[in-house]
């Protein structure tokens, strides 16, 4: 913890915020308030708020790993659904009683 120290008062010490706290912040943002109501509110800078906003949102982008699996997850997903739409099909042809 860095100690900051005024040439008239006691040292001053950084704040820790826990995580908790700047997911709410940056959800209440996220949600529609404006980032200076949401600093002023919770005593904190705007400038603090928007960086936790930048990390945040560079958390939720997926990296180029993660898109690639997320290309490949919806590919096998379309193929497994084509399968189960003909096999719908198939149970529904041989279930009509046969034709003589």
């Amino acid at each position: 913890m860095s100690t900051k120290v005024l040439s008239s008062g006691p040292p001053l010490t950084r704040k820790k915020y826990t995580p908790a706290f700047k997911a709410e912040c940056v959800r209440q943002v996220a949600a529609g308030a404006r980032q200076t109501d949401v600093a002023r509110a919770q005593g904190l800078s705007p400038a603090l708020l928007g960086r936790w906003q930048r990390q945040a949102l560079a958390e939720a982008v997926p990296s180029s790993a993660e898109r690639d699996e997320i290309r490949r997850l919806r590919a096998e997903l379309k193929r497994v659904e084509q399968e189960r739409d003909i096999l719908k099909k198939v149970v529904t042809i041989f279930a009509q009683p046969p034709q003589l």
